[in-house]
């Protein structure tokens, strides 16, 4: 659990700082989520592409469907899986998702951007569900809107990063009518139209993080305000992302002192 820890302490800095209030069992359960989640990721973002890419996310699809022990990353999930076995369609989904999120990946409007992210996040919401102590079928479209908050929440922040990896996944139709490859090679005709997207992203992600966290009476009372705090600090995120008129040149983040403000604003002594 200790090396679990320290890995999720590395990969997702704002998750990390919220677990301290998740109670006990689902704590180390999330972790185990969390870790994997991340392990898939990496996998399918890696740049430069592994050669083995696809076979690897297939590998493990198919050892997801048989509870298959043998591969590495699905072996660990198996007692996860046992206790939640309502977990087992959103993880396969979670990486058939991730498998698909290549260079013939097209964002067209913002349905298409509803769909992508919750392929890659919004089963994040569904798996994390039920180790939170949710159990009514209602509250899960509330936990896959906070997944899909924070993807958006993503996109927006790692815009310049996508752009340089010729990755872009603000849809083509919010960046009034340029080509993506304009976008793709930054020029300034079409900045205003990206920092406007954005902007656009922004407020959709506040959308679905108000709708998400109206939801949070569906978790177990103890894990419901690390989850508040969770998303608080990730769509702090948000405010970061433009400076001015133009894009933050830095990845944007939401440092240590600002997440102790705001979980001490939402009622932590």
């Amino acid at each position: 659990m200790r090396e679990e820890m320290r890995l999720i302490s590395r990969a997702g800095k704002t998750f990390y700082f919220a677990t301290r209030w998740l109670e006990k069992e689902a704590r180390s359960d999330t972790v185990l989520a969390y870790n994997f989640c991340r392990f898939i990721d990496d996998i399918a973002d890696a740049r430069p592409v592994l050669p083995d890419r696809d076979a690897r996310l297939s590998a493990v699809i198919e050892a997801l469907s048989h509870r298959d022990a043998s591969n590495d990353l699905v072996s660990p999930l198996l007692p996860l899986i046992a206790r939640y076995p309502e977990i087992e369609e959103p993880l396969i989904a979670l990486v058939e998702a991730c498998r698909g999120d290549g260079p013939p990946l097209q964002i067209h409007d913002e349905v298409d951007l509803a769909r992508y992210s919750h392929g890659v996040a919004g089963n994040v919401g569904l798996i994390m569900y039920p180790i939170l102590g949710g159990t009514s079928p209602t509250g899960r479209a509330y936990a896959a809107d906070l997944g899909i908050a924070m993807q958006y929440t993503n996109i927006a922040r790692d815009v310049l990063e996508d752009r340089a990896n010729g990755r872009i996944y603000l849809p083509s139709s919010w960046l009034a009518g340029c080509d993506p490859g304009d976008v793709l090679r930054s020029c300034l005709a079409t900045e205003i139209s990206v920092v406007a997207a954005v902007r656009r992203l922004l407020a959709l992600a506040d959308q679905r993080y108000a709708h998400g966290l109206s939801g949070l009476h569906y978790l177990s009372a103890g894990n419901r305000f690390a989850i508040r705090v969770a998303a608080t600090c990730y769509a702090a995120i948000g405010s970061r992302v433009i400076r001015g008129e133009r894009l933050a040149r830095r990845r944007a983040v939401v440092p240590l002192p600002q997440k102790i403000y705001l979980a001490c604003s939402l009622g932590v002594s």
